[in-house]
C-alpha cells in the first residue's frame, strides 16, 4: 500500500531523541530508513534506562521501522561506503555537534557533490552557525537558555525544567516538517537542499513573553499554575490534594462559571470583570474558586458539575491515568510495538510506547519493529563494500566506541 513517503529512501546518523524523532515519523509512514551506528555502541539512547529484556526503553520507542547498520563514521572505508549508499537517498539526517561531520568528510558539501538532489538535515542544539553553536548539545541547555526554564515554575520558588524534554521533541518535529517542506520543494524545482534545525530556535519560538520582555519591558516571569494573561486559566485545588484545570477566561464562559459556582455577582464585580482585573487580582480569584471546590467530596464531583455547564475543565492525569485509559488506545496514542530478535528468549514479544500522533485520512502510521544493534550489516552494507572487507571492518572498529 502506497504510504506518505513510500520510496523515500533515509540515511539516519543521529543519537538520543530529536534526530531519531524525525527519522522515526518518517519512517511510521513508510520511509526506507537506515540508522547508521557505532560499532559495539549504537545509538547513545540504548544506553538509557529503564531497559526492558536487556533493551533501553526509549531506543526501542526511537528505533521503530528502521534497519540498523554499523559504522565507524572516522573510517575512510565507511565513509566510502556512505557515499555510495547516499548516491540514491532522498535524505540524509545527522546530530552530532557542529563541525563534526566535516571532520568524517560527511558535511553537507561533501554529500551534496556525490547526490545534489539529496535533502540533508542537521539538527543540533543551537545551529550551526554563531556563538551559541558551540554551546553543549543537551535539551535541559536549550531550555535555560530560551527563556522558558525562567518562566516555569512557582513566582516565589526557582525556575524548573519541562517534565519532559521539550526542546528534543520541537526539535524533532521541526526537523520531520523541514525535511517534508524540502521534499516538496524538490518536487517542484528538482533540486535539494541543506536544513539547519535547532533545539533552541525551536523553543525560542513557542516562548510568547519573549514579546512582551521586548515590547513591554515589564520583565515576565514565573506565574506558577496560573498564566500571566488569562483568568481563570490554570490549576486550582480542593480537597484532599486533588486538583483540576479550569479554563473559563472568555467573555462568555466567565459568566457561566460565576453562576455555575453560584455567584452571579462575580460577573460584573471590579476586581473580576476583564481578563486584565482577574490576572491582576488573581491570588483573591484563586481563593474564591478553591473555597467553591473544597465544598465538594472528591474534584471529580466538581468537574462535573463544570461540564454541565459547558465549562471547560479536565482532572490533572497522571502517567498511569493516561496508559490505562483504553481511548488513547483508541486514538492510537498508546500502542504495542514487536520487540527485536535479541528479546526473544526473554518472553516479552511487544512493548507500550506512544504512537504517532498525525492523523491523515489515506495514510496510516505503519510500526515494524526496532532492530538490533548491526543487524542489517550483511543485508545493506554489502551490497556497498564487499563481505569480507565487511567482516574485516567489524574486526577492527570492535571495542572502538563504549556503550553509554
Amino acid at each position: 500500500m502506497e504510504n506518505l513517503f513510500t520510496g523515500i529512501k533515509v540515511i539516519d546518523i543521529t543519537n538520543n531523541l530529536a534526530g531519531p524523532l524525525c527519522a522515526q515519523m518518517l519512517g511510521d509512514y513508510g520511509a526506507d530508513v537506515i540508522k547508521i551506528e557505532r560499532p559495539g555502541a549504537g545509538d547513545d539512547a540504548r544506553g538509557l534506562s529503564p531497559k526492558v529484556g536487556g533493551q533501553a526503553l526509549f531506543y526501542l520507542y526511537t528505533g521503530r521501522n528502521k534497519k540498523s547498520v554499523t559504522l565507524a563514521l572516522d573510517d575512510p572505508r565507511a565513509q566510502e561506503c556512505i557515499y555510495k549508499m547516499v548516491k540514491d537517498a532522498d535524505v540524509f539526517i545527522e546530530s552530532y555537534k557542529p563541525g563534526q561531520m566535516k571532520k568524517f568528510n560527511l558535511d553537507y558539501e561533501t554529500i551534496s557533490k556525490i547526490n545534489p538532489n539529496i535533502i540533508y538535515c542537521s539538527v543540533s542544539v543551537a545551529g550551526q552557525v554563531g556563538q551559541f553553536s558551540k554551546v553543549p548539545g543537551f535539551d535541559i541547555i536549550a531550555q535555560a537558555m530560551s527563556g522558558l526554564m525562567a518562566i516555569t515554575g512557582d513566582p516565589n520558588g526557582i525556575p524548573v525544567k519541562s517534565g519532559t524534554v521539550l526542546g528534543d521533541y520541537i526539535g524533532g518535529m521541526n526537523a520531520f516538517s523541514s525535511i517534508v517542506s524540502a521534499l516538496l520543494y524538490r518536487t517542484r524545482t528538482g533540486e535539494g537542499q541543506y536544513i539547519d534545525v535547532s533545539l533552541l530556535a525551536g523553543l525560542v519560538g513557542i516562548n510568547t513573553l519573549l514579546d512582551r520582555a521586548a515590547t513591554v519591558g515589564d520583565h515576565p516571569t514565573r506565574t506558577g499554575p496560573h498564566h500571566g494573561a488569562c483568568a481563570p486559566y490554570g490549576l486550582y485545588n480542593g480537597k484532599d490534594g486533588e486538583s483540576c484545570i479550569i479554563a473559563a477566561y472568555t467573555g462568555g464562559m466567565w459568566p457561566r462559571f460565576c453562576n455555575c459556582m453560584g455567584k452571579p455577582e462575580l460577573i460584573d464585580d471590579p476586581r473580576f470583570d476583564s481578563n486584565v482585573t482577574r490576572c491582576r487580582n488573581i491570588k483573591e480569584l484563586v481563593a474564591i474558586v478553591e473555597e467553591w471546590l473544597r465544598t465538594f467530596d472528591t474534584i471529580d464531583d466538581a468537574i462535573a458539575v463544570m461540564k454541565a455547564s459547558n465549562i471547560a475543565t479536565s482532572k490533572v492525569n497522571t502517567c498511569d491515568d493516561v496508559v490505562n485509559d483504553p481511548e488513547y488506545r483508541n486514538l492510537g496514542l498508546i500502542i504495542d510495538i514487536p520487540t527485536p530478535p535479541s528479546m526473544a528468549d526473554t518472553g516479552i514479544d511487544h512493548v507500550t510506547v506512544r504512537g504517532n500522533w498525525l492523523r491523515f485520512s489515506k495514510c496510516q502510521p505503519v510500526y515494524n519493529r526496532p532492530s538490533d544493534l548491526g543487524e542489517y550489516n550483511d543485508e545493506i552494507l554489502t551490497k556497498y563494500m564487499d563481505k569480507a572487507e565487511l567482516d574485516q571492518c567489524l574486526v577492527d572498529w570492535a571495542g572502538k566506541f563504549k556503550k553509554q
